[in-house]
């Protein structure tokens, strides 16, 4: 890892690994950051005054959050409807004939889906029952699923047949939803299963774009299933702000904007 010389990069890292371990001492962020003791030290005890984190003896931990609950699929259907569905053509106009595409079970993806039905030689992955009953008349494009246990919540597969099934895979390009996207830890879920799910998406892909409206900046969620740094993109249609941008673009984040 390179050293990071600039103080507030430095601390958004620190929260990141924090977030990410949950606990870690003194000894390994000196180490992971290449940076001194006293200079770890003084970050914590800066983070702690911001109540980010919690100081133990030699290190730090996260302070527990509480994410808020889960909507049904069939409320989050008919929240941001013209949001998704400007974000889902935008997104849909990176995918080509002939590729193959990874398509989470997000009612984001859901609305990208629905401009794909005429696409030809289009491969899709997705562990979404509503993505597939989407394309099911749609000659030209050809599904994968996984095996695995029915989340009714989400109309999704979900589990670690789900994950075995999915990494043996390879995509072009994934593009999914979030529940809440993070400058400093990254995109986030609330429910464990579809973390790992996503993850599982993500890593077999070789371009990885997030799709997430106006409402997902920013949020708590239970769990973070990708950091920025490795988002080739974000698809969204609200106004975002000029240190948003500007921390998306340090970490080499690209930043499309639906009408």
């Amino acid at each position: 890892m390179r050293t990071i010389k600039f103080r507030n990069e430095r601390r958004e890292k620190i929260l990141g690994l924090l977030l990410s371990r949950r606990r870690m001492s003194v000894i390994e962020l000196s180490k992971q950051l290449r940076v001194t003791g006293a200079t770890i030290r003084a970050d914590l005890e800066a983070l702690t005054q911001q109540n980010k984190l919690i100081r133990t003896h030699g290190g730090a931990v996260v302070p527990q959050e509480k994410a808020p609950p889960e909507m049904p699929m069939d409320v989050r259907l008919r929240n941001q409807v013209n949001e998704k569905q400007a974000i889902g053509r935008l997104a849909a106009s990176l995918i080509q004939d002939g590729m193959v595409v990874a398509l989470d079970a997000s009612t984001t993806s859901l609305a990208v889906a629905g401009f794909l039905r005429n696409r030809k030689g289009l491969t899709v992955i997705t562990n979404s029952l509503a993505v597939a009953i989407q394309l099911i008349d749609a000659p030209g494009v050809n599904v994968l699923m996984p095996g695995g246990t029915l989340r009714h919540e989400s109309s999704s597969i979900v589990g670690p047949e789900a994950v075995t099934f999915l990494s043996g895979l390879e995509a072009e390009i994934c593009l999914m939803g979030a529940h809440s996207v993070h400058i400093s830890r990254g995109l986030g879920e609330v429910n464990q299963s579809e973390t790992e799910i996503k993850r599982a998406l993500a890593t077999i892909s070789r371009k990885v774009v997030a799709l997430a409206d106006s409402t997902k900046w920013n949020k708590v969620s239970l769990s973070y299933f990708w950091p920025l740094e490795k988002v080739d993109s974000i698809i969204t249609e609200g106004r975002i702000s000029r240190e948003t941008k500007e921390s998306l673009q340090a970490q080499g984040v690209g930043l499309l904007l639906a009408q």
